[in-house]
């Protein structure tokens, strides 16, 4: 498992906001979770080549409405106490792009590991939900930045079984674009790929399933799919079209603890 170091620095840096806000004397947490499980995912962005990831899990909730949650590669803390209004701090790892499974690709110049750390902000009501992150690259590895657009509905089945469906698209600047879909001379010189221009704009968009399954007072299950179709020039780059895949898929399954 690739930049397993980096994903648990990660960790713990959540784990040491959730310590910080804990402190806070007119704060009581209200619900905690924590888990661990294993999924897949695609090698690098628009790969057709998939490995195996860790999917580290922790879910706060305050009475007053603030909440970390982390889940696989990203983080959000929401510091807005609002049953409505959500909003926060947000960062997402990106592992390197370095000894993948595709020969022309692994060619290419490497991609370091980008940690991408920003806000975002958002509402939930009803058992509806929508937010836009706003998100840089502050790690120096693809030095770019992002913004994505995510809507949501919770689908209560039972006591014991729930479902999210989310929906999201993403739009990434030339920086973003440039080192993860652009070819320049040399890439195509030492990969015998096309040489191609990536310039900014949105990138993908997709789906979301979450099923959770909690059969006991305290443990349960986390079942994660994702769908998502790479757009634009993201698409149309070598690296997609004619050495990768337009369709990306993952998933994966944690079991949780609740406090």
């Amino acid at each position: 498992m690739k930049d397993l170091k980096t994903q648990m620095m990660l960790m713990a840096g959540a784990v040491i906001v959730c310590l910080m806000m804990g402190l806070a004397p007119a704060v009581q947490a209200a619900d905690v979770s924590l888990g661990a499980g294993v999924g897949l995912a695609p090698d690098y962005e628009g790969s057709d080549d998939n490995e195996a990831a860790p999917i580290p899990y922790v879910n706060v909730k305050w009475d007053n409405h603030m909440s970390i949650n982390w889940l696989g590669n990203k983080a959000k803390a929401n510091l807005i106490p609002s049953p409505i209004w959500k909003g926060g701090v947000v960062g997402e790892y990106i592992g390197e792009r370095d000894d993948v499974d595709n020969d022309r690709v692994d060619l290419l110049e490497d991609v370091d590991t980008s940690f991408m750390l920003g806000g975002f902000f958002g509402f939930e009501y009803n058992k509806w939900s929508a937010s836009v992150e706003l998100m840089q690259d502050v790690a120096d590895g693809n030095d770019g930045a992002i913004i994505r657009l995510n809507g949501g509905y919770q689908i209560p089945i039972s006591q014991a079984w729930n479902l999210s469906l989310g929906v999201f698209t993403t739009w990434a600047d030339d920086d973003y674009m440039e080192a993860y879909f652009e070819i320049d001379a040399a890439d195509a010189a030492r990969s015998g790929l096309q040489q191609y221009s990536a310039d900014s704009g949105f990138k993908d968009a997709g789906l979301n399933l979450t099923a959770s399954y909690k059969p006991w007072e305290h443990w349960g299950f986390l079942g994660l799919a994702s769908y998502k179709r790479m757009l634009g020039d993201a698409e149309d780059s070598p690296v997609v079209d004619d050495e990768g895949d337009k369709n990306q898929f993952s998933g994966g399954i944690l079991v949780f603890y609740k406090f």
